[in-house]
């Protein structure tokens, strides 16, 4: 039978009066689940006709609004467990049902046979003001009782202070979000309790909690407990020790996670429209053209952390917020300590087979979006490093953040060809270098040296597989088959892009910034033997008519200088002649080329790939058991 769905009721007093931690891990969630898993099951036959989850829901709801009717200075340490303690067993049973039962029919046991919210009013009987800044715009009517409960979980999360003494009450409300929208990961048809999140009207609050969630992800310090009460609250109730109840860090981790769940659910939501149009937090923002302010200085000082802290879903939140969010993209672009976010994400790059290859990719699509950005491509290269000491190849010094970042991108270029051979990867890499080319400028020797080689290596390859599929002799001693034609063919024409690609690079750097860039002059002018062969070439020589005109009218003149002044052709030499000639190289003999410019564009539906892969970041960062084989979406 159906119990009575009032607080004041023994039966509830006597439930909710426990200590119970629950598991911080996924291996003791596990443990936890598969031995009440008989109890849930019960429950959930009977409340078909108890309707005892709705009384539960109805419970938790008042105990929410009494929570937020006072001040947390007044609420014991026996109301808050209270508290947590209906927000624990109203998450496990919502787990359950949204995982076991059918669609069609789990979203009823959630109803309650009227669900009318009027101007709230608390147990005290005071009447909450919906004027007050504080506090989310009530509305008149809730279409399902999940609507309503989200509500009240966003009214705390978003009301309730965040401190070392409640977060662990905080995160059962983002757990039952959470598992909410899961539903699609068990069901392949609609889930009405998305729905209910992107439609109903708690989403009304979406600009209030995505503030909340993001500010606390990006681990603003967190109050001290000061209060008696509130100290042996964060130590000593469930646990008998001197171990916090619960991990502030993993609850940063949660809310961050469940940012991207709600911002990637579909291209329009109120949650990604919330997280596109918050500015910064500054005397002279416009906040009437935004929907929330917040510091972006500590923003920015979150994404610089190094390389250990610059996790996936960190660089998924960037990824959203320079692709969707103008005001933060113009923020993190003005800055001139540029270096310290970009080389985090360098350093993962660099050590790509230590990450997942979805990281990389991330990231690779975030330096294609910054080096589209003009003053970033310039600037990047007056950002000069001290030294990069994760860097193995050879010690570098001296060198700047653009010079590593172009290293980086090289070597990816390099290992892609021998292991992953991922078209998409080249590409994305030869338009990051292709967005930089025009502002290329002061490279290390170093950096033009591997442009070069790289280059070389490329087309030497591309010579023997050329003459191969031509049969104009074979020195790789492979047959060709009627078999693999096919497959060198293939190749031959990803090269064939790739090297042509390298030769825009070089043109569009000549035409634009060669008088900036003599050491990368002086290694096209060393190598210059490997552009011969591609004069007569009909998909290259329109390339090189710049290139052969530049080296050339070098060639000249330093052939000149050393006959006239009768000294030996030395480095410096070189050098000191190609930083005179420059200075003096009537531009007009180069062929005018268009500025390359590469734009990130997002496919039509980015959650087909974002949702699949922020639940899987879900799953591995969280503390929650995840049945892999009841789940039917793939990730």
């Amino acid at each position: 039978s159906g119990i009575n769905a009032e607080y004041g009721d023994p039966f509830w007093e006597t439930l909710l009066e426990f200590s119970f931690q629950a598991p911080d891990n996924s291996a003791d969630s596990r443990l936890l689940e598969e031995s009440i898993d008989q109890i849930c099951s019960a429950f959930a036959k009977s409340n078909v006709s108890s309707g005892n989850l709705s009384s539960l829901l109805s419970i938790v709801i008042s105990l929410i609004k009494h929570a937020l009717s006072e001040t947390s200075a007044d609420h014991s340490v026996e109301e808050l467990e209270t508290v947590y303690n209906s927000l624990l067993i109203l998450r496990t049973l919502t787990k359950y049902i949204v995982e076991h039962e059918p669609l069609e029919t789990s979203p009823s046991y959630f109803k309650t046979p009227d669900i009318v919210a009027m101007a709230t009013t608390s147990q005290t009987g005071e009447t909450d003001d919906a004027s007050s800044p504080t506090t989310l715009k009530h509305v008149a009517r809730y279409e399902t009782s999940v609507d309503e409960l989200c509500f009240y979980l966003y009214e705390f999360l978003v009301n309730y202070p965040v401190r070392l003494d409640t977060i662990h009450v905080h995160s059962e409300c983002v757990k039952i979000i959470t598992i909410l929208l899961s539903s699609p990961l068990h069901h392949s048809s609609p889930s009405p309790y998305l729905t209910e999140i992107m439609t109903g009207r708690c989403a009304a609050s979406a600009p209030q909690l995505i503030h909340m969630l993001l500010r606390t992800a990006i681990r603003e310090p967190l109050p001290q407990t000061t209060t008696v009460a509130s100290y042996l609250w964060s130590y000593v109730p469930f646990t008998g020790t001197t171990k916090p109840l619960y991990s502030d860090t993993q609850f940063f981790k949660e809310c961050l996670l469940l940012v991207l769940l709600l911002t990637n659910h579909s291209s329009e939501n109120p949650y990604k429209k919330a997280l596109c149009s918050f500015g910064h937090k500054e005397p002279t923002s416009n906040v009437n053209e935004t929907c929330f302010v917040m510091d972006l200085d500590l923003l920015y000082c979150y994404f610089c952390r190094d390389s250990q802290h610059c996790n996936e879903q960190d660089t998924l939140l960037l990824y959203n917020l320079i692709q969707g969010n103008v005001n933060v993209k113009a923020f993190l672009l003005s800055r001139t300590d540029v270096e310290r976010m970009l080389m985090p994400m360098l350093h993962v790059v660099y050590d790509a087979e230590l990450h997942s290859t979805h990281h990389m990719y991330m990231i690779l699509i975030i330096l294609l979006i910054l080096t589209h950005d003009d003053h970033f491509s310039s600037y990047v290269h007056d950002q000069m490093l001290g030294m990069v000491s994760w860097y193995k190849e050879r010690a570098l010094t001296n060198i700047s953040a653009g010079g590593v970042l172009i290293l980086v991108i090289l070597r990816t270029i390099q290992t892609n060809m021998t292991k992953m051979r991922d078209r998409y990867l080249h590409t994305n890499c030869l338009a990051t270098l292709a967005n930089m080319s025009s502002k290329f400028h002061d490279f290390h020797p170093y950096v033009a040296e591997k442009v070069l080689n790289l280059f070389t290596t490329l087309v030497k390859k591309y010579t023997r597989m050329r003459n191969s599929v031509l049969g104009v002799g074979n020195e790789s001693g492979v047959a060709v088959t009627e078999a693999n034609t096919e497959y060198l063919e293939s190749e031959l024409e990803t090269l064939e892009d790739i090297i042509r690609m390298f030769l825009e690079i070089f043109n569009s750097s000549i035409c634009y910034s060669g008088k900036n860039n003599p050491v990368l002059l002086y290694e096209l002018l060393h190598k210059r033997d490997v552009f011969i062969p591609f004069q007569t070439h009909p998909a290259f020589s329109d390339l090189i008519i710049n290139i052969e005109s530049m080296l050339g009218y070098l060639t000249t003149k330093l052939e000149e200088r050393t006959e006239d002044q009768g000294i030996s052709v030395s480095v410096n030499c070189v050098m000191e002649v190609i930083e005179d000639v420059v200075r003096q190289w009537p531009a007009d003999r180069l062929q005018k080329t268009p500025l390359l410019k590469f734009e990130y564009v997002e496919e039509s539906r980015p959650e087909d790939f974002f949702l699949p892969y922020i639940w899987t970041l879900l799953f591995s960062n969280s503390n929650l058991y995840w049945d892999t084989s009841r789940i039917t979406l793939k990730v």
